[in-house]
């Protein structure tokens, strides 16, 4: 039986889309819900919401990073369709790869390394096909485990997950996605398959599944004036337009340039958080952040020391000439009031 109840919520940043899962999630006890994200930030910060600072969800949540979800609940229970045997799966090889010349029949040195650990980027691999050749009983298990499974941070998702989030949104389970096609700075694995939904492009794969999956756009910002919104999404022209809802003004809103011999000054007076590419950047005697490191959180203002493209595209707003529009979208959509850039 399939689930009519499958919703892909595609929002920008700002528009509150984690506190949609948690309000969900807590809205109705009865329901035995999962709620899962690749990144052990956000999945910290979602124990917390549902906990309330206890670290204790509640009884009818599950809470899995994952690759222990791929791990624990699909690979593992099924292990024996695919590596011909119970108990063969160590632990996860974050960091190694098999050898490009390993042959997929024969599936323990295709998954597993020499020590029995799975390969990070084969889990989700190894966990659709023990889907496949056990005929759908990784999905028919978590069937009979949850009513309602929530992914969060859907942009992470690459490779074979996405081939397994097909699978469940073909099953009893009712599927949630939440994520920002915009802010994709991690991805799960560097698998080639479905290598052309990578990143923004997961919009994409969901416009083909409209049959099994409604999509819910959410295209208001309760975080960053509408400045912000307008120079952020300049990045992505593809997307929907952000609307931003808040109005406060404070008498230094919007984008603005901070020339070098000027930035002490600036700092003393409007008291920013300082976002850089890496630790490579020189900030002065500034501490700053990475802007990777800063995906999830509010600042009032920050101030941003840009790398050449981004010089580039404030001046051109031409995002052709960008190597890395995720990060730099997330730098830019931390803060509510104004973003300011250094400028040579």
């Amino acid at each position: 039986m399939r689930s009519h109840n499958n919703q892909a919520i595609i929002a920008a940043a700002g528009s509150r889309k984690t506190q949609h899962i948690i309000d969900q999630v807590l809205g109705d006890p009865t329901k035995r819900v999962l709620v899962t994200t690749y990144t052990n930030e956000n999945l910290n910060q979602i124990v917390n919401r549902l906990s309330q600072g206890t670290g204790i969800v509640p009884s009818h949540v599950t809470v899995l990073g994952w690759f222990t979800f791929l791990m624990n609940q699909c690979a593992r229970p099924y292990q024996t369709y695919v590596l011909g045997e119970t108990g063969v799966m160590g632990g996860l090889n974050f960091l190694g790869q098999r050898s490009r010349f390993t042959r997929k029949d024969n599936p323990k040195r295709y998954y597993l390394d020499p020590a029995s650990a799975v390969y990070r980027n084969e889990v989700a691999a190894l966990a659709h096909e023990a889907n496949q050749r056990s005929g759908g009983k990784v999905v028919d298990r978590l069937a009979g485990m949850y009513d309602h499974i929530y992914v969060d941070e859907i942009q992470d998702m690459a490779g074979y997950d996405l081939d397994l989030l097909d699978a469940l949104m073909k099953s009893p389970v009712a599927l949630t996605m939440v994520g920002d096609p915009r802010q994709a700075t991690f991805a799960t694995n560097t698998a080639t398959r479905n290598k052309r939904y990578r990143g923004s492009a997961i919009v994409d794969w969901f416009d083909e599944r409209t049959d099994v999956c409604i999509i819910d756009n959410r295209v208001e910002s309760y975080r960053c004036n509408q400045a912000i919104c307008d120079f952020a999404d300049d990045l992505y022209p593809k997307l929907p337009r952000t609307i931003s809802k808040n109005t406060e003004v404070t008498g230094h809103d919007g984008i603005f340039p901070v020339k070098k011999w000027d930035v002490s000054e600036y700092v003393a007076k409007y008291s920013p958080v300082v976002l850089r590419w890496d630790r490579r950047t020189k900030t002065g005697d500034l501490e700053a952040m990475n802007m990777g490191a800063s995906k999830g959180s509010t600042y009032d203002r920050v101030l941003i020391f840009p790398t050449k493209p981004m010089i580039s595209y404030y001046e051109t707003r031409d995002f052709n000439a960008l190597n890395e529009q995720a990060k730099f979208y997330v730098a830019v959509t931390r803060a509510k009031y104004s973003v300011a850039f250094v400028l040579p």
